[in-house]
């Protein structure tokens, strides 16, 4: 016993309790990445494939131990190729412009309270009169490609205008806003979003709520949805959605997402009450 103790100590060194931390956290940031989405499926057909390989072989199954180990001999390309959709968005996000506007970019706090204010209050009317709306709030990953699908406004944010575009029967009523609070511009409308394959939401979910759900799991956008049928106010983000909010919540949420100090940010993950409403909205989904 004390010599399997002297040898574990001799091959155990600082460096390599770094390392093995780094690899489990990896392995666990992988795990939370595809959590819910059509990758997590993949992966378990894949994790089954990795256990019946060599249990194949053990068993003397010649035939399919080799089918299995040439099939990992191109498990590299088969990963880029099943995953592509998913590594897009990760590096993405590791190279997405919020992570240097930090160093480069000071927030005009009071302009974006205003432009808060502007939002929170169109999207109360239009609920309050059930005219459908469907509003991104772009984050840190850049939506130039949505953009492109609509009309480019480079407008100032304001109740009236937002109103305007959301009237029925107008032009660019059907398509999604693009906004960003950041530089106080609404950027375009009539916008076309990627409709969610999620296959567990509910029914009730019309168009509107499902493309709001599919623009959040391809990006770090918030969401912003009034239902035409019930007026009901819902936001997605990260692949979750929470429904029945009200005009105050909306606007609290906004302040929480867009007026917070960067060293804050850690704390609103832990403590906010919509990141807590929606992550349960996303296991529900």
């Amino acid at each position: 016993m004390e010599e399997l103790l002297v040898y574990i100590q001799s091959r155990v060194t600082f460096v390599n309790i770094i390392e093995v931390a780094i690899i489990a956290f990896l392995i666990y940031e992988v795990l939370m990445w595809i959590r819910g989405t059509q990758a997590e499926q993949v992966a378990k057909g894949i994790f089954v494939l990795l256990i019946l390989a060599p249990l194949s072989s053990w068993l003397g199954f010649t035939t399919l131990s080799y089918l299995l180990n040439n099939l990992f001999t191109w498990a590299f390309i088969i990963f880029v190729v099943v995953f592509q959709p998913e590594l897009r968005s990760a590096l993405e996000q590791i190279g997405n412009r919020g992570f240097f506007d930090r160093f480069t970019k000071t927030k005009d706090k009071v302009k974006i309270e205003k432009d808060i204010r502007e939002i929170t209050e169109a999207v109360e009317h239009l609920s309050g009169g059930q005219i459908g709306a469907l509003i991104v709030c772009e984050m840190n990953t850049g939506l130039n490609d949505i953009v492109g699908t609509g009309i480019v406004l480079n407008s100032d944010i304001s109740t009236e205008l937002l109103e305007n575009i959301f009237t029925p029967n107008r032009p660019l009523h059907d398509g999604a806003v693009i906004i960003d609070l950041k530089n106080g511009k609404i950027r375009a409308a009539g916008c076309l979003l990627p409709l969610t394959d999620n296959r567990k939401l509910d029914s009730e979910l019309g168009t509107r709520h499902r493309a709001g759900i599919g623009i959040s799991e391809k990006s770090d956008a918030l969401t912003i949805i009034v239902s035409e049928e019930t007026g009901i106010i819902s936001y997605t983000e990260r692949g979750g959605i929470t429904r029945m909010l009200t005009s105050e919540d909306l606007e609290i949420l906004l302040q929480d997402r867009f007026t917070k100090n960067e060293d804050d940010e850690e704390d609103d993950k832990k403590g906010s009450i919509f990141g807590r409403k929606h992550d349960e909205s996303k296991e529900k989904a």
